[in-house]
């Protein structure tokens, strides 16, 4: 039987079984006839935006050689000792994340670095790139690298980044638009300042205006290919434009540059499936979560993604298990409690598969109107033929443009003849 499927939109999913009430539903045909399962497999909210994180340099500029201990004080008085990996960078997890003041506090260990402290805003939605530069022993700084400086936003007049902190507190808000309208404003005084056009293409995918995102990442990374927030972006929206093979093209180089960043075997991995290079992107997947600095957001969306590879690949026990998994992390994932749906359909645990399909509808309503559909097929194979006709019918009215409409319709129409003269 095939598979769940995502880039195409739909696969065939035979009935084949289970319809026992009399003859009669067998002379109306109804043992295997065919539908087409939509289940798309969407996009979690933590692949927007690749994760914010705060980047340690060495004086001078150069990036450590071990992991080094601070302490993350925030303004509400939580203060955290944390551990950066062997290059100086440390992701700031979902947990961590609420718009608020933080500092950074690096004690010194007396003979590369004197003790140094930084301070910087946290904004919701909004990556939020932090680098520290380490003072020296001698209680010097070193002006960083010129690259580290274009990082920095170094040369950003002050009315420019007075416009740019007002559109972050709007973003706070919820005032998208506002936002924009200020970015764009910023940009007018500044037009190199590349942390004011990537945060606007953020917001550009995040209400779906995918090619305007892709102009504005463009124009980002020209400006500074080092930064790989933009390059990370872009390959997202190419995703999301159905471009995977320029996303894989993309996201391959961002990875073999920055492969201890999870966030890049996400949306890479996500690219290499639906080109068909599964192989590839599960040992992406699973590379991710045996990350330890893998937050929680991404543990959810490797969890999800590799459980709707394996069942597009028929592998649905193993699919299962990681969609359960996801789940107990993130227990509103829409998707994932709709691909476990499908994939316990396959294993025959049709209540199990009623509840988690039930559940995803209660999450996403109309938007998960998929949910509908496997219900409706789950309630056939359980000989349940009225739930199974409001189920399909639910879902037309949910997806009206779906590709199987008319498939859908006429099973709704046989099963009701059917049920008329049993």
């Amino acid at each position: 039987m095939p598979g769940l499927t995502a880039a195409q939109g739909a696969d065939e999913l035979f009935l084949a079984q289970g319809f026992t009430p009399g003859n009669r539903l067998r002379r109306f045909g109804l043992i295997g006839f065919a539908l087409l399962g939509i289940l798309l497999l969407g996009s979690c909210p933590a692949l927007a935006q690749s994760p914010s994180s705060i980047q340690i340099f060495m004086p001078g500029g150069s990036l450590p050689d071990r992991s080094l201990r601070f302490t993350l004080t925030r303004d509400d008085g939580r203060i955290e000792t944390v551990f950066t990996d062997n290059k100086g960078r440390f992701p700031i997890t979902a947990d961590l994340v609420r718009e608020a003041d933080y500092t950074v506090t690096v004690d010194g260990d007396g003979r590369t670095f004197a003790t140094t402290v930084a301070t910087f805003r946290m904004f919701r939605n909004i990556i939020t790139y932090v680098p520290v530069f380490l003072n020296s022993v001698e209680g010097s700084k070193p002006p960083p690298s010129p690259m580290v400086l274009n990082v920095l936003d170094a040369k950003v007049p002050p009315a420019a980044r007075a416009v740019y902190e007002q559109a972050m507190a709007e973003v706070s808000r919820g005032e998208t638009e506002n936002a924009i309208a200020n970015l764009k404003r910023a940009l007018t005084i500044y037009a190199p300042y590349v942390r004011a056009l990537n945060d606007l293409g953020v917001l550009y995918l995040q209400t779906n205006r995918l090619d305007e995102a892709a102009t504005i990442f463009r124009q980002a990374v020209k400006l500074n290919d080092s930064f790989v927030f933009p390059r990370l972006n872009l390959g997202i929206v190419l995703n999301r434009q159905g471009r995977h093979d320029d996303a894989a093209t993309l996201l391959g180089k961002v990875y073999k540059e920055n492969a201890q960043l999870a966030a890049a075997r996400l949306p890479y991995a996500e690219a290499l499936a639906a080109i068909g290079q599964n192989t590839e992107a599960e040992k992406l997947l699973r590379s991710a979560l045996a990350d330890a600095n893998l937050a929680d957001s991404g543990k959810v969306e490797a969890h999800f993604r590799l459980g709707a590879l394996l069942n597009k690949q028929n592998r649905f026990s193993e699919a299962a298990t990681e969609l359960e998994m996801a789940i107990k992390l993130e227990p509103k994932a829409v998707m994932a409690h709709l691909q476990l749906g499908g994939a316990l359909i396959q294993l025959k645990r049709l209540t199990e598969a009623e509840t988690e399909l039930l559940k995803a509808y209660e999450l996403g309503g109309s938007a998960a109107g998929a949910a509908q559909f496997l219900l409706g097929q789950a309630y056939y194979l359980q000989q349940k033929y009225e739930l199974a006709v409001q189920a399909f019918e639910q879902y037309l009215k949910d997806v009206p443009n779906a590709p199987n409409a008319a498939q859908v319709s006429e099973a709704i129409d046989r099963i009701k003849t059917a049920l008329k003269t049993k």
